[in-house]
């Protein structure tokens, strides 16, 4: 009668696997080898955009208001969900405008912003080509 009382087995370390998902390998592979653009789109890009159900205009709405109250941190998390739609709109301007007021809110807390902010033609871009290869059509603006 055994109780697991005995040594642990070893694991194989030629079995070890990748940890990152094919969606995260391939989003390294269009941003080319730039790791800060790579960080910020992996912090920024929805997983299912499908799946966000509110307007940019309701987000918007919500992020002016949270703005008029003081309230910093729900403002700037509406501007980065309103920039993320942006992402994902292919929108230019979006993304530049939506960014940089989460930036003013988040300060240094954030830097996938300010990186975004400064590759913004590129990141839309990389977007685009994300979203059209993992099934996910682009919204018209």
């Amino acid at each position: 009668m055994k109780l697991g009382l005995g040594k642990p087995k070893q694991k194989d370390p030629l079995t070890v696997t990748n940890p990152e998902s094919p969606a995260a390998i391939r989003l390294r592979e269009l941003c080319g080898g730039d790791a800060e653009l790579y960080g910020a789109l992996s912090h920024l890009l929805f997983l299912d955009p499908k799946k966000i159900m509110t307007p940019l205009d309701r987000v918007l709405s919500e992020a002016q208001e949270n703005e008029a109250r003081g309230n910093k941190l729900r403002a700037e998390v509406a501007y980065r969900i309103a920039g993320g739609i942006s992402l994902y709109r292919g929108d230019l301007d979006g993304v530049s405008k939506y960014f940089s007021k989460a930036a003013s809110f988040s300060g240094d807390s954030h830097p996938e912003y300010k990186a975004i902010l400064k590759k913004s033609t590129e990141a839309v871009a990389v977007a685009r080509k994300y979203y059209e290869e993992f099934g996910s059509s682009i919204l018209q603006a």
